[in-house]
């Protein structure tokens, strides 16, 4: 990952972590697709959105970047167990300066068993 990546990657991550949701909206795309696998799946920026007030409205999240499998991730830990393993993760693809898919596994939390997963810090 390269240091402008993982400036971008961070930058997102804490946005997320201080629920400042209307920087993230800033930050995706027009058309951006997101698969909350095993859940659901949206397209465009209007519907993905309330995909961000769910997580507003929940407290068992906090974030920080690692890498699975070797790709950069945002790592999901639940903040009540600050020692414990991540509970999930997200993958992001980017078009240029926005954020052009979202992958978010919380609802395929038995991808972990089989998944190398390594903190960034």
């Amino acid at each position: 990952m390269s240091p402008y990546e993982e400036r971008r990657l961070r930058h997102y991550i804490d946005r997320f972590n201080a629920r400042d949701f209307d920087a993230i909206r800033a930050m995706i795309a027009e058309d951006v697709q997101l698969d909350l696998v095993n859940r659901l799946h949206l397209r465009g920026k209007s519907r993905v959105s309330v995909y961000f007030a769910r997580y507003d409205d929940m407290a068992d999240w906090s974030l920080s970047l690692g890498f699975v499998e070797g790709r950069p991730a945002i790592l999901v830990h639940d903040p009540r167990a600050a020692e414990a393993a991540p509970t999930s993760f997200m993958l992001l693809e980017w078009a240029e300066e926005k954020v052009a898919a979202i992958r978010d596994f919380r609802h395929a939390r038995y991808v972990l068993a089989a998944a190398r997963i390594d903190p960034a810090d």
